[in-house]
């Protein structure tokens, strides 16, 4: 993982650029036809035929280099659908109404979020149960259930907040949001199909380890 004395560095340096490549974006070079968008593919998970958003400018795969700390750089109504799938974790806590807010906003009417993270929810109670075989030994190898469940709320620090079902239709909610369904991960979908949902990984669809919500801005 790359420390995080040299992650806030980077953001440090490079969030004036990042807000001006995102406003450019906005301005002048956002179709005009409505877009889906993926928030944080990352160096595997690029989506053809959507707009690929990421703030990292040295192995993401990317079509939008721009921060999610920043307002989105789409225009009002201008979305179709976003996908966020084991982004939002890595946000602070406080900046998710924001967040939430933002897709809102960037949404046209009838189009939709799918949205989801660690379960910490299922992982509590996993716990309780006693059931380390759930539980990986990633990102630190740990051979206790406590330390493991360390590992998955707080991934050696890269995580900023808890997500659960009931927090993520807190924020869904109060953001505007209507027809909040919990979704499995890689099965079902209302607003995707293969081509995103063949990028997400589940091996316990009786426990899952993401939490995954869809929900719609009104028509």
């Amino acid at each position: 993982m790359t420390p995080g004395w040299l992650k806030r560095l980077y953001y440090l340096l490079l969030r004036l650029p990042m807000w001006a490549n995102g406003r450019l974006y906005r301005l002048w070079r956002q179709p005009a036809e409505p877009i889906r968008v993926h928030l944080g593919p990352g160096k595997r998970n690029y989506i053809p035929g959507w707009v690929n958003l990421d703030a990292n400018l040295v192995s993401a795969r990317r079509d939008l280099w721009a921060n999610l700390m920043d307002p989105l750089p789409f225009r009002d109504g201008s979305v179709e659908i976003i996908y966020s799938h084991h982004v939002i974790e890595h946000l602070p806590d406080r900046h998710l109404p924001t967040h939430f807010r933002q897709m809102f906003r960037a949404l046209r009417p009838g189009g939709g979020i799918r949205v989801g993270g660690p379960d910490v929810g299922t992982a509590c109670a996993r716990l309780v149960a006693g059931d380390l075989g759930w539980f990986s030994t990633f990102p630190a190898e740990r051979k206790s259930i406590g330390g493991r469940f360390a590992n998955f709320v707080f991934c050696d620090g890269e995580h900023l907040t808890a997500l659960s079902e009931s927090y993520l239709r807190e924020l869904a909610e109060a953001a505007g949001f209507v027809e909040i369904r919990r979704m499995l991960p890689c099965r079902e979908s209302g607003l995707v199909g293969r081509e995103v949902l063949d990028l997400e990984y589940e091996n316990d669809f009786e426990h899952p380890h993401t939490v995954l919500i869809e929900a719609r801005k009104p028509r």
